[in-house]
């Protein structure tokens, strides 16, 4: 079928050329062309509609073996820089730290499994951003509360903490989230930084409430954030802003929401009363997000 200004033209199985008019000026201008040239259009038409049809089978060739010839590269290409012929983009490289100055991409979440297998590594990307992250000797060995591979915290990429020891797989995720969730947000709903973030720490010898499990904080795996400070000295409450209906209110689910993105578990007042006053984050075995 072939459209022609107001009329259309179909070529039936036989060659023949059959034509719907739509109004009289479309019958005047085609009637010659019917009269003289019926088989020639037909003929052009299945002609232009075969070489359409071979241009798209060219194109989906050239672009399939397009794709394979990249496939190799990259397959040849990776193993190439591992041994450091030239450098591959870390934020692409699966077996490289992730650069926790940069957006989070698609393998950072791979990345940072990597950091949580080696506690060295994981004081290595705290350092690249200039943070003195320094492990501290195990304590407590052999018991239901043993800490390993923690360091001390005191400030994240610009907002500060009190002091406190965790795990070093917690402190680099809360890095990522407040230089990439917390401060951003702060900024488009609160118009001005984060300057604390304030908590109820990390490390607790003891089990979860109400159950005989020990707690992820027994062993620095779990840390507890109860609200932060803006630059211009407003405080922000879990407990006292959570579902005002406020910016605060909207900034404070943004902020746990982003939570959720780099922690196993994360609770928050929508969870129980128990946490009606603060965000609690751990890395434990139980994905949670509430």
């Amino acid at each position: 079928m072939v459209n022609i200004g107001r009329y259309i033209c179909r070529c039936g199985d036989s060659g023949l050329l059959t034509v719907e008019l739509i109004g009289l000026e479309s019958a005047i201008f085609l009637l010659p062309h019917v009269v003289l040239f019926p088989l020639s259009v037909c003929s052009a038409t299945k002609q232009i509609s075969q070489r359409s049809h071979t241009v798209k089978s060219t194109v989906g060739l050239v672009f399939r073996r397009l794709m394979l010839l990249a496939a190799v590269a990259v397959l040849l290409a990776y193993p190439a820089s591992r041994f450091g012929v030239f450098e591959w983009p870390r934020a692409y490289d699966p077996l490289a730290l992730p650069d926790l100055a940069l957006a989070p991409g698609i393998l950072t979440g791979w990345q940072m499994r990597l950091v949580d297998l080696q506690p060295t590594d994981c004081a290595l990307v705290l350092q690249r951003v200039g943070l003195a992250a320094v492990l501290k000797p195990a304590k407590n060995a052999g018991s239901s509360c043993e800490v390993s591979g923690a360091i001390a915290v005191s400030r994240f990429s610009t907002a500060r903490i009190k002091p406190e020891d965790m795990r070093c797989a917690m402190a680099v995720r809360l890095y990522v989230w407040e230089r990439h969730v917390l401060q951003p947000a702060a900024r488009r709903l609160l118009g001005e930084d984060i300057v604390e973030v304030l908590h109820f720490g990390s490390f607790s010898c003891r089990t979860m409430r109400g159950r005989s499990n020990m707690s992820e904080h027994a062993t620095a795996n779990a840390f507890d954030i109860a609200g932060f400070r803006t630059k211009s000295g407003k405080v922000i409450s879990v407990k006292r802003d959570w579902n005002n209906g406020k910016a605060e209110d909207k900034f404070l689910h943004t902020v746990r929401d982003g939570l959720c993105n780099w922690f196993n578990a994360t609770l928050s007042p929508d969870y129980n009363a128990d946490h009606a006053d603060h965000f609690h984050v751990d890395m434990g075995a139980w994905p949670t997000c509430r």
